[in-house]
């Protein structure tokens, strides 16, 4: 989780960086068009790979908790691809970012469901290892 927040961060000050120095060098529209995909191509990549982490990390969970994450790992990855597939945005329709959009709110909200329950309802010792006296 931390490796993932930690990327995170860091594409955010790449953005940050890349968006003065925009204002320096004025990329045409197309490069930035295929920068803003493939960041978007890194992030739900990113997104998938911590998702399917987590589906192979719950098991003996109760079932709910495990449907959920698994819908949201096939959702990660479907985002993943209508993302990676594309060579320009003109390739992603509006349904697309639209049921994209969608898939991640639904994502979103059943993770906190997953996180809920294992804030609630995980022994210690699961979380952090055996403690020795």
């Amino acid at each position: 989780a931390r490796k993932n927040m930690d990327n995170a961060n860091q594409k955010f000050y790449d953005a940050q960086e890349w968006q003065k120095m925009g204002n320096d060098a004025a990329p045409n529209a197309e490069h930035i068009e295929s920068r803003t995909l493939t960041i978007a191509c890194n992030l739900t990549q990113q997104l998938q790979t911590t998702c399917l982490a987590l589906v192979s990390n719950i098991h003996g969970l109760p079932q709910n908790i495990q449907q959920q994450a698994c819908h949201i790992s096939k959702s990660a990855t479907e985002v993943y691809r209508n993302f990676c597939s594309a060579t320009s945005f003109q390739e992603v329709s509006d349904q697309v970012l639209a049921t994209s959009k969608v898939q991640l709110s639904k994502m979103r909200d059943s993770l906190d469901v997953v996180m809920d329950y294992l804030v609630n309802n995980t022994p210690l010792n699961w979380l952090v290892g055996h403690i020795s006296p």
